[in-house]
């Protein structure tokens, strides 16, 4: 209702843009999964961020990750804040995420301040903020259907 006329009356200058660059539909839970984990690939990551055009955001002034002597990760993108004691492989955690000793998570995306509790283990999982799993809880799902934990839920 706005542009029509101004295009009509040619009081506005409308072109196209051409981008060549990555781009994703994400309407689903699954699309959304896939991308997440196409951002581990350095290809992908790169293409997506490039260095010559840097992306500013929310500024969280917390400590770089940490890692204790059991701590492991391969693969994985960790955020600012998070304290990893147990193994994490190929999966994506925002700041400040926890995981405990002897706890296992694979193949997921756990969002902010989320929990993972000594020995407990998931994969294939998509964790929204502040939710917990609790010691020794058992999530795994196929790659087809990641589990989706709400906000603030504990399990």
């Amino acid at each position: 209702d706005v542009l029509q006329p101004a295009i009509h009356d040619q009081s506005l200058k409308i072109m196209g843009y051409e981008y060549t660059g990555i781009a994703a539909q994400i309407d689903s839970i699954q699309a959304y999964f896939n991308f997440n984990m196409e951002l581990q690939k350095d290809e992908f990551r790169n293409a997506l961020f490039p260095a010559h055009q840097p992306i500013y955001t929310k500024v969280r002034d917390d400590m770089p990750a940490r890692y204790n002597n059991e701590g492991k990760a391969s693969n994985s993108l960790i955020g600012n804040g998070c304290i990893i004691e147990g193994t994490v492989i190929n999966s994506v955690l925002f700041r400040g995420v926890k995981v405990a000793k002897g706890a296992v998570v694979k193949n997921s995306i756990i969002m902010q301040d989320a929990q993972i509790q000594e020995g407990a283990e998931i994969d294939h999982c998509i964790l929204d903020k502040s939710s917990v799993i609790r010691r020794n809880g058992r999530l795994i799902a196929p790659a087809a259907y990641p589990i989706v934990i709400a906000k603030n839920v504990v399990i």
